[in-house]
């Protein structure tokens, strides 16, 4: 017997919609999933696509078979627009990506992969159509396995060499259908990524001079804070200055810390707590909780403040998301 299709399963396709209704759909769904891109279509009239969303853990895998198209960020440098902040692992099965992020220009093909932040300028462009995976990983989480996650961004690996080879096994086996009959839950395979990953970037944690370690000890202590929020979110006393005397150093430092990643306190905050409470409310286990229990087990005081929050962040109340109308991510 099969097993049923786990409810953050979610999947897509333009098969049988409408071409200018399909498109449309395409690109509102990128926009609001990804990061706020403009997605250029190269031949209309051949256009098909679809998609394929597995949670794992804390991490979305978007399993992609796209036309040819340019896709460019066009939000606010700092900004993921309606999609959750995350850095992305971008991953080539078939096609060529021309790809411009960084400052840096290169081409991925298949079986290369390459990381890039979700708030920052990219441009992508995919003159075939192409098959690939889109890693939705948040950076709190990530920061666990690479500590200095952003400086990695926009170097390409191959995943038929070394270290990356175990990464790119390990995904080719979740698009095969590998999460279906995998012998962990969910939650550790996300673990496994992630210590392949690090495995992967080959990071080097020893030696450096001192102008490369002061940057590094920033990060390192960004990467501290960061974790210490999304481990203690719940808390609704958790506060700036509770978390920098935890890590050892002034609020005013603290503060410091994040604006240098293009972030606050209270942002980062808010955004966990948020993305907690969308996963209980999307629980079908949890339906009985009620809205204000929910605000309250993820660290918000007032329920008000917590729906007006809600509302502005996923552009829809609470109760209608618990009601089946979250975006399609």
């Amino acid at each position: 017997m099969a097993r049923p299709t786990p409810a953050d399963d979610q999947s897509w396709t333009s098969a049988g919609i409408a071409q200018a209704e399909a498109i449309h759909a395409w690109r509102e769904w990128a926009a609001s999933t990804i990061a706020p891109i403009e997605v250029e279509v190269f031949d209309a009239d051949a256009f098909a696509a679809r998609w394929v969303s597995h949670g794992i853990g804390q991490l979305r895998l978007l399993h992609l078979h796209a036309p040819a198209q340019r896709v460019t960020h066009t939000g606010a440098e700092g900004t993921s627009g309606r999609a959750a902040p995350s850095i992305q692992l971008v991953y080539y099965i078939s096609g060529l990506c021309q790809t411009r992020m960084g400052g840096k220009e290169f081409t991925l093909g298949a079986g290369e992969f390459v990381l890039l932040d979700n708030t920052r300028f990219y441009q992508m462009e995919m003159v075939t159509p192409h098959e690939a995976i889109d890693l939705m990983m948040p950076l709190a989480w990530l920061e666990r396995y690479l500590p200095d996650a952003r400086s990695y961004l926009a170097r390409p690996v191959d995943t038929r060499q070394g270290w990356a080879a175990p990464l790119g096994a390990l995904l080719d086996t979740i698009i095969a259908g590998g999460l279906d009959t995998a012998p962990l839950p969910r939650p550790l395979v996300a673990e496994q990524i992630g210590s392949l990953l690090a495995l992967a970037m080959g990071q080097d944690r020893d030696g450096g001079s001192a102008a490369e370690e002061a940057p590094r000890h920033r990060n390192q202590l960004a990467s501290r804070i960061l974790r210490r929020i999304e481990e203690d979110h719940a808390d609704p006393d958790l506060s700036p200055e509770g978390v920098a005397r935890q890590v050892g150093i002034s609020k005013r430092y603290l503060q410091t810390l994040l604006a240098a990643s293009g972030t606050s306190f209270v942002a980062e905050l808010n955004a966990t707590r948020l993305e907690r409470a969308s996963e209980i409310l999307a629980d079908p286990r949890l339906s009985a909780v009620p809205i204000a229990e929910v605000a309250f087990r993820t660290g918000f005081l007032d329920p008000a403040y917590f729906t007006r929050l809600f509302r502005k962040r996923f552009g829809i109340t609470p109760r209608e998301w618990r009601g089946g109308h979250a975006p399609q991510s």
